[in-house]
């Protein structure tokens, strides 16, 4: 057995909250890529950008932050962070959950974006994880709002639920929403939901966790900031209020909620 050991650093901000700072409501993303590949690809690079997978994320955490923070302060506080390591193993997201920087007893919830479509405006949006916790039907009426559905995972067999940054903190207890345009070919307004998944295959056949995962001109990030608003207004719901989402009854992760007394001090 060989062990390695490397350095590398979690980012972290903060709003905090008005009259309930102990409560947090978290948005994050992951900014390492896959690497370096042993072969060049076709753009003649070996460098493995990462670009959907998962920069546009932390694009998207640091456009929430930016209008958080130029909206009145909320009554909760509220968590950006950018995850490393997230492609050696959650390893990131899994140190910050061990640290109890912020108690997952105290976390409202999650919201966690790796890989949003970019592919255009879409009828719906792509949940990963459908049936887990009371976040999804606040997802459901935002999107309602905006003329959209949700769309469950189309292929939860993957267990894309369980691969992801959100799970270190689902793990814990934490009530968390996860969107992943690669969970499925969404409805799109030019193509419909075959053109959808024409997006997922072709990605995930040539790019993904390749050296052409890279920022395209050719992207339409019409459908992925309709996702990001999506996240902002049931963000932003949760962060003024007071409810304490739950997990179903049939989720294997409402126990460890129970157990964690959501709220206590």
């Amino acid at each position: 057995m060989t062990r390695e050991r490397v350095a590398s650093r979690n980012v972290l901000a903060k709003l905090p909250g008005t009259t309930r700072p102990q409560e947090v409501v978290s948005f994050a993303a992951h900014w390492d890529a896959y690497g370096v590949g042993k072969q060049p690809g076709a753009n003649g690079r070996t460098i493995r950008a990462g670009a959907a997978d998962d920069a546009i994320g932390v694009a998207a955490v640091l456009e929430l932050a930016r209008n958080f923070a130029a909206a009145p302060r909320t009554k909760r506080t509220l968590l950006f962070a950018a995850w490393t390591a997230e492609e050696r193993g959650l390893l990131g997201s899994e140190t910050f959950a061990r640290s109890n920087l912020y108690p997952a007893r105290n976390m409202v919830a999650n919201f966690t974006m790796d890989v949003l479509q970019t592919a255009g405006a879409a009828h719906d949006v792509v949940l990963v994880g459908a049936g887990q916790n009371d976040l999804e039907d606040a997802l459901a009426r935002a999107a309602l709002a905006q003329g959209r559905t949700v769309t469950p995972d189309a292929k939860p067999e993957r267990g894309l639920f369980y691969r992801a940054d959100h799970f270190s903190l689902a793990r814990r207890g934490v009530p968390t929403l996860l969107l992943m345009g690669i969970g499925g070919g969404a409805d799109l307004v030019k193509g419909g939901r075959a053109a959808g998944d024409k997006w997922v295959s072709d990605y995930t056949a040539h790019c993904y966790h390749q050296t052409c995962d890279d920022w395209s001109a050719d992207w339409d990030l019409t459908g992925a900031a309709q996702d990001v608003a999506l996240v902002y207004r049931v963000g932003r719901e949760l962060a003024d209020g007071t409810a304490w989402p739950g997990w179903k009854a049939r989720s294997e992760f409402a126990p460890i909620r129970a157990r964690s007394r959501p709220g206590a001090r």
